[in-house]
């Protein structure tokens, strides 16, 4: 029984840590003091938000379809996260269900080189099919309630949306 109340007092304990660290990672930042100065490049990434910064050989017609198409995906990667990490099953399945129903860019017919995406690399059509699959594979291992392959197949989704995101900034 002593036993039983120790172990339940650091699931509690754990719970509680992980509550805090949560809701302090989504509070607001704290305003700078009246007078203080900012750089300028700390003032253009708090404007900016969290995201990609813009590649130099992206026009703003290939950005403008990439915003519309990840309008969603941050987050829907927030949500995936916490389901896989909590293993809420769930949450997890209709996360990963929806990331890949989401429609994709087709790739640019020949000669169509100045359309929006004419300008996104191959590698970036590549790894769009990847995180179709991908995300279809951590699905069925939350609806099987399979840990192993859930954490497994979550962990290969998030590389592939590190090596669009890498493909994206440097046109590999």
């Amino acid at each position: 029984m002593k036993r039983a109340l120790s172990h339940l007092s650091l699931v509690l304990v754990g719970c509680l840590s992980l509550g805090a660290l949560l809701s302090a990672s989504a509070a607001e930042p704290e305003k700078p003091k009246a007078g203080a100065s900012k750089p300028k490049a700390k003032a253009a990434e708090a404007k900016a938000g969290p995201g990609l910064p813009a590649p130099d050989y992206l026009p703003e017609s290939a950005r403008a379809l990439l915003r519309k198409k990840m309008a969603r995906h941050g987050q829907d990667a927030r949500d995936l996260m916490f389901g896989v990490t909590l293993l809420r099953y769930d949450v997890a399945r209709a996360t990963a269900e929806r990331i890949a129903a989401e429609p994709r860019i087709d790739r640019p017919e020949a000669g169509s080189e100045n359309e929006p995406a004419g300008f996104l690399p191959e590698r970036f059509f590549v790894l769009q099919d990847e995180v179709r699959r991908r995300a279809q594979a951590v699905a069925a291992a939350a609806g099987k309630k399979d840990d192993a392959t859930l954490s497994e197949s979550y962990g290969l989704l998030v590389q592939t949306c590190v090596s669009c995101h890498s493909a994206y900034l440097k046109r590999e």
